[in-house]
């Protein structure tokens, strides 16, 4: 009996990916000096893809290609040190807005913990997170609240604070924010100005709740006020807005439900860059598989 491969392993497979060869072929020198011809690299992005969507190892996936394993290994490096994976998401993002699946009306960021599974400190994961008890990596996430498709990314340390990687998060993200009108986070992202950069550059408001402090001696009613009509200026402060945010969460949570982000025992910023990369490239291509069949 021969079993038939999964529907998500079939639709990867009818994918064609231009960019890849066109990005990975040898220069005039390199043809010049010769040594093998190696795998085609369009074919072993698909199957670490296809890796990534079924989580099987990398022994299994191989002996599907008809390569060996370190060949798969060897190429996923090579893709994230030539920034490969980047500039395929880069066109994916660029397709996307074209295509009207990034709208830009609402726009939401915020970052996910994932735990190294060496558990202790590691080049990219130093320090250890008291509130989620371990060490690891963060993915921040800029994410079209209507449509759930991811505009740019940044990965950090675990320690990373959220406030400080937003304005670089949405300057990655700039040239397909130019009908955006409102830019969503949690307390968290309490910064004035963070707000005061949306405000100036993205014409837009920031949905973004106000930090409660506590109240001090010299605290008083009056000045506390004058404190938060400062704050206001430039957010929105509807709830019906501000819950448009959950849209990021839930990417998050099909990230790592579907595309099993976080249990590939990973070790190292590096690897974990790798799944990040290929989780979301898997995550695009189905949104636009969605977008086709509607």
């Amino acid at each position: 009996l021969v079993p038939q491969m999964p529907e998500k392993v079939q639709y990867l497979l009818r994918f064609s990916f231009p960019l890849v060869k066109e990005l990975c072929k040898k220069t005039a020198v390199e043809k010049f000096i010769g040594g093998r011809p190696g795998y085609d690299k369009e074919m072993l992005f698909g199957w670490l893809l296809i890796k990534k969507v079924t989580n099987w190892d990398y022994r299994t996936i191989a002996s599907m290609a008809g390569v060996s394993h370190p060949t798969l290994i060897r190429a996923n490096i090579l893709f994230l040190k030539n920034h490969i994976y980047e500039k395929v998401m880069i066109q994916l993002v660029k397709r996307a807005y074209k295509k009207g699946l990034i709208k830009g009306t609402y726009v939401a960021m915020d970052s996910s913990f994932v735990h190294t599974f060496s558990k202790e400190g590691e080049p990219g994961s130093e320090g250890w997170n008291e509130f989620k008890e371990g060490y690891g990596f963060k993915l921040h996430l800029l994410i079209d609240c209507e449509t759930k498709f991811p505009i740019a990314l940044c990965i950090t340390n675990g320690l990373a604070n959220d406030m400080t990687l937003a304005i670089p998060l949405l300057k990655k993200a700039r040239p397909w924010l130019s009908k955006t009108g409102y830019v969503l986070a949690d307390k968290g992202y309490d910064w004035g100005d963070l707000v005061n950069w949306i405000v100036k550059n993205l014409h837009a408001k920031a949905g973004i709740p106000i930090k409660k402090h506590k109240r001090g001696k010299n605290y008083t009613w009056e000045g506390s006020f004058r404190n938060f009509q400062q704050k206001a200026k430039g957010r929105t402060l509807k709830k019906s807005i501000y819950n448009r945010r959950t849209a990021v969460e839930r990417v998050f949570s099909v990230l790592k439900r579907t595309y099993h982000l976080g249990k590939e025992e990973t070790r190292g910023i590096l690897n974990f860059a790798k799944n990040v990369y290929l989780t979301l490239i898997c995550y695009m291509l189905k949104l636009f598989d969605i977008a086709n069949s509607n």
